[in-house]
């Protein structure tokens, strides 16, 4: 009885050991990911909003391929991205640039959130605070009065006879 769960343990654990190993060695070489990461950035002129990576498009695959020809004479990142640039401008990159003015593509948006999180949380303490003072009984500022006798012997009469018509 013992002998059959060590075998199947063994086969078990020699499986999740290589499955391990495979997933962490790296197969993928330094010039494969930078091309990859390049081409993540590039936009594809014809496809607005989609990189060169994503693009099937024969501008695209032409795009790809002097990506990889000029990580292949070793220029750098940011000496590709500049080749691009100077050929189609700064549009072609997928992010803006985070110097000069193109800083405000970068610091806006955070700042919008931040402030529209700041104007949600206020409103929610006034309107909280509205509840409280108002009281769990009367929702909505709705203030229940007692109709005298008076006045429900002259609209009672009224209310039957429209409903008896």
């Amino acid at each position: 009885m013992r002998l059959s769960l060590i075998s199947p343990l063994c086969l078990l654990f020699l499986f999740l050991s290589t499955a391990c190993f495979a997933a962490n060695s790296d197969f993928i070489s330094q010039e494969e990911k930078k091309i990859n990461r390049l081409n993540g950035v590039l936009m594809c002129p014809v496809c607005p909003g989609e990189s060169i990576d994503q693009s099937q498009n024969e501008i695209a695959s032409n795009m790809r391929t002097i990506v990889k020809g000029l990580v292949e004479e070793g220029k750098s990142e940011d000496e590709i991205k500049a080749y691009f640039v100077g050929r189609y401008g700064p549009v072609i990159l997928l992010e803006p640039a985070t110097s000069g003015i193109n800083i405000y593509a970068w610091i806006i948006p955070p700042v919008a959130l931040g402030f529209a999180i700041i104007v949600v949380i206020v409103a929610l303490g006034v309107m909280r605070r509205k509840e409280k003072s108002i009281g769990s009984d009367q929702p909505y500022n709705l203030k229940a009065e007692a109709i005298s006798i008076e006045e429900k012997e002259k609209y009672f009469p009224v209310i039957d006879r429209i409903s008896n018509e």
